[in-house]
């Protein structure tokens, strides 16, 4: 089986070369240092080094310390070119009329060539409407009332609209709009786009090329069912433009979201396949070295140059080489190679976590597979000994940088990574023969999809059951102390002998299962008697109803993520949705709804006038889920609710979508052990207009539950929140969102009003349960991020 970018694993255990380690390390640690400093402090730094490396150069002279003098030099070395790279990029960008203007927030107009397919924004600023992020290089800029300037510099696009989705790298677009200032890195700003681009120029002739059989590759792909016409060309070529975001969230929770971003692994399988050929074919090393070169380049068009392309095509360069030479091996020196390499072309990739989990994983193979391989052997097929060992080596060297991005350590990736990856090979070599055949005959290549297709299937089929796993991850602290207590643990583990490791081990595992059993055994959820739950879906709102035995509800609203949402109903026992109210069609109330459908019967959905959502319409509209359209005036009735519907008007034409929100007020009937009926104000994200004009609105005055407007924002009318006098008020609000949300102002309002005030960001999952004495609330702690 081959591995480790198309180096399959050693026989024996050979002697790591660790030479060029120190001099990595040292670059990439000097380079992240110096980010966002001046060109100045990073010249100066340079020098520094410089002048050190040369100092130790008459220690090379002793042979006691010519190794560790010859290794300091090279660290310091390599050190010092790092520094000039930055203090080079640096001044560039310093020196560019882009970044003065971008200091006064100045609006202006450039031309600049893509650089990376446009990327939708995980929060855009307008729900609902398409926004994309372009990273781009300025070929001019406007400056003193229309001056053209020359200057290449990077930048970044913040785009909106569908003309913006297919744009490919090399293409020219002369944009206007407000120029920021970028935060850190190597950008020279932020360009906030108005409009459409205008004078798109042609693509270069690989670039067309490249996107010609990416488009190829997606129409061929049509012929398969959702999701698995996403998930191949994202597992082939990186193409994650037909990728949902309730799979990508699966991948993720199961950690395997690397198989959606293309690695070494698939570089390794195409410059495989071509050397295989070679060979077959009896070509001479060198006629074998050109059509290895020949795959790389062409792979790092199709999948573009991610961090972890990079990687792997600089370290398959360098193994193509040493082929040449007659000494094909590759190891720790190749990698490492590559680092030095990478960061003196672009040492902005120092600061990118896709680069970082590139080369630890390959690093954990490369050091810690071999050696598990061969023990395990003994006892497992060498394939299966093999598939443990390298899945399991590149967890355990991620695992300290993963829990900075995930919170949370999981145990379930593993076996499902080493499930997913008896499919991976065929669907990838297949997605690769499917992309060449659409190439010159689409018809057969819409036939032939089906095999990697079914490969496809299993995969996300794995992605899914490893996804539904109880406990299959465990919570984490998420900052560098976390990550340090992490990697001393997990180094312990892997350098202790005897008994030592089986201290350190029984301790690990008595954490481990007393964390379980505090999280197993912890109050029973949901409380039981539970009326109302605000679900911790982050910035958004999704409010549950308990309408009914055997796990029916009333759903009200679905946030932006369809996991989250599924997550909270499926911990209430949510397997039936009598009526499902979208208030406005912003994505964080109505972008989740895949996750409300999920494993549910849903009887009905009701939107207000106007409803404008894409993605919940076809979600629904799949799910063969009617709407209807509600306004004030109408009255609902869902199991024990009343549900009095008090806004909108049903001629509203407003054009803000908040104030549209549809505002409920549901009634639980009197049941036994209750003093009198539940009331439950649900206000969407209405503002100052419609809360004023529901003042005149007797029946919301004195409510047991306020949903509080609009996240908590500033902008609310304090009469009304003041006349609702309710005992329990909920805010749905994501913790630390960049809106301010809870406004401070609002906030202390609340708790002015009533002690039981809750917010998800603090208490997570909130249920209210009725009472004679009045309602209860009950709460679970936010959900790891």
């Amino acid at each position: 089986m081959s591995v480790l970018d198309g180096s399959p694993l050693p026989g024996g255990r050979a002697p790591l070369d660790l030479r060029l380690a120190a001099p990595a390390v040292g670059l990439w640690l000097t380079v992240l240092a110096l980010l966002g400093s001046s060109a100045r402090t990073a010249l100066l730094v340079a020098v520094a080094a410089g002048l050190l490396a040369a100092a130790t150069l008459p220690l090379l002279r002793h042979p006691r310390g010519e190794a560790a003098a010859a290794l300091l030099a090279a660290a310091l070395v390599c050190a010092a070119g790092g520094a000039l790279a930055v203090a080079g990029r640096g001044a560039a960008v310093a020196a560019s009329p882009v970044t003065a203007l971008a200091e006064a927030e100045q609006h202006t107009e450039l031309s600049a060539v893509i650089s990376s397919d446009p990327r939708p924004r995980a929060n855009p600023s307008i729900p609902g409407r398409a926004e994309f992020v372009v990273d781009a290089r300025t070929e001019w800029v406007a400056v003193d009332g229309g001056r053209r300037v020359r200057t290449r510099v990077p930048v970044v696009l913040l785009v909106h609209g569908e003309d913006w989705r297919h744009l490919v790298p090399s293409r020219s677009v002369r944009v206007r709009g407000r120029l920021v200032p970028a935060d850190g890195g190597f950008g020279a700003a932020l360009l906030l786009v108005r409009g459409p681009p205008r004078e798109v120029g042609p693509p270069s002739a690989a670039h067309a090329w490249a996107g010609w059989v990416r488009a190829r590759l997606r129409q061929a792909c049509a012929a398969l069912p959702r999701p698995e016409r996403g998930l191949l060309p994202a597992l082939v070529v990186g193409d994650t433009s037909e990728l949902d975001a309730e799979t990508a969230e699966t991948f993720r929770t199961t950690g395997m979201t690397h198989l959606l971003t293309v690695s070494g692994a698939n570089l390794a399988v195409m410059t495989g396949a071509a050397l295989a050929a070679a060979r077959w074919c009896r070509l001479p090393p060198w006629a074998a070295t050109v059509s290895g070169a020949v795959t790389i380049a062409g792979f790092v068009l199709l999948a573009r140059p991610e961090p972890s392309v990079l990687r792997a095509a600089f370290m398959g360069a360098i193994a193509l080489v040493s082929l040449a030479a007659g000494r094909p091996r590759i190891g720790v020196a190749t990698l490492a190679a590559a680092v030095i390499g990478l960061l003196l072309f672009d040492p902005g990739l120092a600061a990118s976590y896709g680069f970082a989990l590139s080369v630890l994983a390959t690093g954990g193979i490369l050091v810690l597979a071999p050696r598990w391989r061969d023990a395990w052997a003994r006892r497992l097929p060498v394939w299966l000994a093999e598939a443990v060992a390298v899945t399991l080596a590149a967890q355990v060297s991620c695992a300290p940088l993963l829990v900075v991005l995930s919170t949370e350590v999981s145990w379930v990736s593993v076996p499902a990574n080493v499930l997913a990856g008896l499919f991976v090979p065929v669907a990838t070599v297949g997605g690769f023969a499917v992309a060449a055949l659409g190439t010159v005959a689409l018809p057969v290549a819409r036939v032939a999809v089906w095999v990697p297709g079914t490969a496809v299937y299993w995969i996300r089929v794995v992605a899914e059951a490893g996804a539904r796993v109880p406990h299959g991850a465990l919570p984490w602290r998420s900052d560098a102390l976390g990550a340090l207590l992490l990697a001393v643990l997990l180094a312990a583990l892997l350098v202790l002998r005897g008994r030592a490791r089986r201290v350190v081990a029984a301790v690990t595992a008595s954490a481990v299962v007393a964390a379980t059993a505090v999280t197993c055994l912890a109050p029973p959820w949901p409380p039981s008697g539970w009326a109302v739950v605000a679900c911790d879906v982050g910035q958004g709102d999704a409010l549950a109803l308990a309408a009914g035995r055997r796990g029916t509800a009333v759903v009200v609203d679905a946030g932006v993520a369809p996991r989250a949402v599924d997550r909270c109903l499926g911990g209430l026992r949510v397997r039936r949705v009598a009526l499902l109210v979208l208030t406005h069609h912003d994505l964080d109330h109505a972008g989740g709804v895949r996750g409300v459908l999920r494993g549910r019967a849903v009887d009905g959905a009701a939107v207000p006038p106007g409803f404008d959502s894409p993605v919940a319409a076809e979600a629904l509209a799949h799910a063969g889920v009617g709407r209807r359209t509600v306004h004030a005036g109408q009255r609902l009735a869902v199991g024990p609710w009343r549900l009095s519907v008090l806004w909108p008007p049903s001629d509203f034409a407003g054009d803000e979508p908040n104030e549209g929100s549809v505002v409920l007020l549901a009634r639980l009937a009197r049941s036994e052990g209750t003093a009198e009926p539940l009331s439950v104000l649900l206000t969407g994200d209405i503002e100052e207009r419609a809360q004023r004009a529901l003042l005149a609105e007797p029946a919301l005055r004195g409510v047991d539950v306020l949903k509080t407007p609009h996240h908590g924002a500033a902008t609310q009318e304090a009469a009304f929140l003041t006349a609702t006098r309710p005992r329990v008020t909920l805010t749905s609000v994501g913790a630390d969102n960049r809106y301010g949300h809870p406004s401070a102002v609002t906030w202390t309002l609340l708790t002015g009003l009533t002690p039981a005030s809750y917010r998800t960001d603090r208490h997570g999952d909130i249920a209210v349960v009725p009472g004679p004495d009045g309602p209860s609330v009950h709460w679970r702690g936010p959900r790891p991020r």
